[in-house]
């Protein structure tokens, strides 16, 4: 589990971090978060979104409108290229834009636990691929005033986004998931629920009545990621808000969070983290 730092570096600097028609590949997209919240817009490809404990199958047009902090993964295929844009900002960055009960409204847009879904027909795609671009282009240039201009073609997407999800009939649901999607969301549902206990494959095959074999191929094939690994993922990244918020001591938050011991916990939180759970404390307050 990692935390998206050319993100947080970006928002903690600017307040705002954008890419238009992104098309890099990763060798390893991982479970991440990251600060500030996020709107993410598909383009072209193969590929499903995991946010919170739903998964969504993309299509073109799809954009997703998430909180950061919400553990996310992309899971794209290299059969065809991954095409993207998406913009993250800090709530700070466009508080007093706007009146505030317009903002409380456009700020709403992130209050799903596991992200809004909003699909743009094909006339309307052009006209959100030019605001992404835009964007990205006065960022990119840095040219007189261009704050003043980002924040206001910000407003005038999120704008769009809300006046287009009060028109439900257009807001399309999802296709009906497949078996193995249906299976994957309960899985997410029980390890989200249940992260803190010491659960192993076994009792979640028993509690979910799923063979294990089977639910551990699913959970690959739909997020392209172990179970295993999204349950350590998960504890993580509880680990890193209770290190960021609190000063429990890192045994008890090893306790807390399942881990066997203290050094099984630091081992652990080293290897996703990158550093130790005390070094990553001693970071988080310096930057704070």
């Amino acid at each position: 589990m990692m935390i998206h730092t050319p993100t947080n570096l970006a928002l903690k600097r600017n307040g705002i971090y954008v890419r238009a028609d992104a098309d890099d590949w990763q060798y390893n997209w991982p479970v991440h978060t990251h600060e500030g919240f996020e709107i993410y817009y598909f383009i072209r490809g193969n590929a499903n979104y995991v946010v919170g404990e739903d998964i969504y199958e993309l299509l073109p047009g799809d954009m997703l409108l998430f909180n950061g902090s919400t553990i996310h993964r992309v899971n794209p295929q290299k059969d065809v290229p991954y095409l993207r844009s998406y913009v993250n900002f800090t709530e700070s960055f466009l508080q007093g834009q706007v009146p505030e009960p317009m903002f409380r409204k456009l700020m709403s847009l992130f209050d799903a636990p596991s992200g809004l879904l909003i699909r743009w027909n094909v006339e309307e795609r052009a006209e959100i691929e030019n605001v992404y671009r835009s964007i990205y282009q006065e960022n990119e240039r840095e040219a007189f005033g261009y704050e003043i201009v980002l924040r206001t073609l910000l407003i005038q997407l999120l704008i769009k986004i809300y006046r287009k999800s009060k028109h439900l009939i257009e807001m399309l649901p999802s296709q009906q998931p497949s078996h193995s999607q249906a299976n994957v969301r309960r899985i997410l549902q029980y390890i989200n629920q249940n992260f803190t206990e010491n659960i192993n494959l076994d009792d979640l095959s028993a509690a979910l009545h799923l063979n294990k074999y089977y639910m551990c191929h699913c959970f690959k094939e739909v997020t392209g990621y172990t179970i295993n690994n999204y349950l350590m993922s998960k504890r993580i990244e509880e680990a890193k808000k209770l290190l960021r918020t609190t000063d429990e001591p890192i045994g008890e938050i090893s306790e807390k969070l399942g881990f066997n011991t203290s050094v099984h916990f630091s081992r652990a939180f080293k290897q996703y983290a990158g550093v130790s759970p005390q070094n990553f404390r001693k970071l988080s307050s310096t930057t704070t």
